[in-house]
C-alpha cells in the first residue's frame, strides 16, 4: 500500500517537473518575445553573436549563444521582479545595524591663507597631494567656544540602517556616501581659475557645486559613523582656492535650511526640481537679478518614479513608495534643440512629457536629459544676453529656471561634448559661464580629466 502511494507521488512529481521544464522550453523558443533591453537593470541585453568559423572552433560562438539565451530569456523582467519580492518576504531589510567598513576620504585641510599670486596652480590630480599651509584657523562651521585640547574619546553611535551595494539604506530612502579627494578637488578649483584666466574679465564664471543628499538630509553623527566626509567643509575648502574673480557659490546652507522639504529624491541620486529652484535663487542673488517666485511657474508632475538608488538596492519599501518628479515650465519658451549622439540636431522641449516613460525614466523630463550639447532661444528677451552651463545630470533640473534670464542659453554636458569651452564661448559671444556639477564630479579622477579636456591648457 505504501509502495503504491510512493509510486503515485513520484509520478506526480515527475509529471510536474517535466511539465514545467516543457513550458520553460516553449517560452525560451519564442524568439519574438525576447527583450532587447532591461528596464530594471537599465542596460542593453546581450546580442546574438555573429557566426564565424573560428568562433565555432574555439567555442566563443557557442558560449555567446549561451549568454544571449540566458540574458534575453522571455519574461526575464518578471522573474527578476519576483525574486526581489520573494527576498522582501524575509522581512524589513532597512532597519539593521551596520558597521562602517573603514572607508573614508582624505582629511579636509583648513582653509589656507592666500599665497603668492605668482604660484603656478596644478590642475592634475596627484597621488601624493601637496602639503597645505600651517594654518590653525578652523573653517566657519560653528566652532565650540573652547576648542578641546584633545580629540573626543567617545565614538559616534552606529546608524540604524544597512549598506546595500555602496548605498546607505534606511526606510524607503537611500543615500550615497561622499569621500573627499583632496587632489581632485584642488584640481577642480584650479580649473575654475584657469577658465577665468582664459576667458578674461569680460566673461563671468560661476561655480555651483551641488551637495549630495547624505550631507543635507542626514545628521552629522550618522555621516561620521558611515565615514562620509563633511560636504560643507569640503565646499568651503574648494571655494577658498578659487580666484576672487570666480563667483564661487556655496549653496550648502541654503539646501540645509530646506532639508525638511522635498529637495532630493528618495529612490534616486538627483535633487528634485524644488531643490534646483533653491540653487537658482542663490545664483540670482550672486548675479544681482531678481529670481522668480515658485508660484509664478506652471508645473507638471510625473508620479511613479523609481530611480538609480532603487535600481541598485532593490528595496521593497522604495517600490511601495515611489518618487514624484515635478518640473517647472520656463515662462519665455519651452522650445529647445539638442545635438544628439547621432550627430544630428533635434527639436525638443525644455520640460517634456515623460508620463509614458518607464518608471526609471521620469527625470528625463528636464532639458532633453544628458545630451552632448543643447540650446534655447528666449524671444521674450532681446538684449543679446547669453550663458553656457557646463553641467552633469544635476544641471538638467536647473536649466528651466535660467532660461527666463537670458536671450540665449546653451548647455554642455562635459562628459560627452567634444569641443573646448574657450572656443565655444568665443564663437557664441557668451557673457556668463556656469559650472553646475555634483560633489562626485568635482572629486574624481575621471571627471577632472574630462574637464581638463574641455578647458585645455594654453
Amino acid at each position: 500500500m505504501k509502495n503504491r502511494k510512493f509510486k503515485t507521488i513520484y509520478k506526480i512529481k515527475n509529471a510536474l517537473f517535466f511539465t514545467v521544464l516543457g513550458i520553460l522550453a516553449v517560452i525560451g523558443a519564442m524568439w519574438f518575445l525576447r527583450p532587447e533591453k532591461s528596464v530594471i537593470e537599465k542596460r542593453e541585453l546581450t546580442e546574438f553573436p555573429k557566426f564565424t568559423l573560428s568562433g565555432l572552433l574555439d567555442g566563443s560562438f557557442t558560449g555567446g549563444v549561451d549568454k544571449w539565451y540566458a540574458d534575453t530569456y522571455p519574461l526575464r523582467e518578471q522573474f527578476i521582479s519576483g525574486t526581489y519580492r520573494l527576498q522582501a518576504l524575509y522581512g524589513n531589510r532597512s532597519q539593521q545595524i551596520i558597521i562602517n567598513d573603514g572607508n573614508k576620504g582624505d582629511d579636509i585641510p583648513d582653509i589656507p591663507e592666500k599665497g603668492d599670486p605668482t604660484d603656478e596652480p596644478t590642475d592634475e590630480p596627484t597621488d601624493e597631494p601637496t602639503k597645505g599651509p600651517d594654518d590653525t584657523t578652523e573653517p566657519p562651521t560653528e566652532p565650540p567656544t573652547e576648542p578641546p585640547t584633545e580629540p573626543p574619546t567617545t565614538e559616534s553611535p552606529a546608524p540604524t540602517g544597512e549598506m546595500v551595494k555602496d548605498l546607505y539604506v534606511t526606510g524607503d530612502a537611500a543615500y550615497e556616501l561622499y569621500y573627499f579627494n583632496r587632489a581632485c578637488t584642488e584640481a577642480y578649483a584650479n580649473i575654475m581659475n584657469r577658465t577665468h584666466q582664459l576667458l578674461g574679465d569680460g566673461v563671468n564664471v560661476y561655480s555651483l557645486i551641488v551637495p549630495l543628499d547624505i550631507g543635507i538630509l542626514l545628521d552629522a553623527s550618522t555621516q561620521s559613523s558611515l565615514g562620509s566626509s563633511d560636504q560643507r567643509q569640503a565646499i568651503e575648502y574648494i571655494n577658498s582656492l578659487m580666484d576672487p574673480a570666480v563667483h564661487a557659490l556655496n549653496i550648502f546652507d541654503t539646501m540645509k535650511a530646506h532639508s525638511s522639504e522635498y529637495i532630493y529624491f528618495r529612490t534616486d541620486h538627483h535633487w528634485t526640481g524644488l531643490g534646483a529652484y533653491y540653487a537658482y535663487v542663490d545664483f540670482c542673488k550672486e548675479k544681482g537679478v531678481e529670481p522668480h517666485t515658485l508660484d509664478q511657474f506652471k508645473s507638471v508632475s510625473f508620479p511613479g518614479f523609481l530611480g538609480s538608488f532603487y535600481s541598485q538596492a532593490r528595496v521593497a519599501a522604495m517600490k511601495d513608495n515611489p518618487d514624484t518628479v515635478t518640473a517647472y515650465y520656463p515662462m519665455g519658451t519651452n522650445s529647445m534643440t539638442y545635438l544628439g549622439f547621432d550627430g544630428e540636431l533635434h527639436p525638443w522641449w525644455v520640460v517634456s512629457d515623460v508620463s509614458n516613460n518607464d518608471y526609471n525614466g521620469k527625470y528625463y523630463t528636464f532639458a532633453g536629459s544628458d545630451q552632448p550639447y543643447a540650446y534655447a532661444h528666449n524671444p521674450e528677451i532681446t538684449d543679446g544676453s547669453s550663458v553656457v552651463v557646463v553641467k552633469d545630470s544635476f544641471g538638467n533640473a536647473l536649466i528651466p529656471f535660467l532660461i527666463d534670464h537670458y536671450e540665449y542659453i546653451y548647455w554642455i554636458d562635459f562628459r560627452y561634448y567634444g569641443g573646448t569651452l574657450p572656443a565655444f564661448v568665443a564663437e557664441k559671444g557668451v557673457n556668463d559661464v556656469i559650472f553646475c556639477l555634483n560633489m562626485y564630479n568635482v572629486s574624481g579622477d575621471g571627471p577632472i580629466s574630462l574637464l581638463n579636456r574641455l578647458i585645455p591648457r594654453q
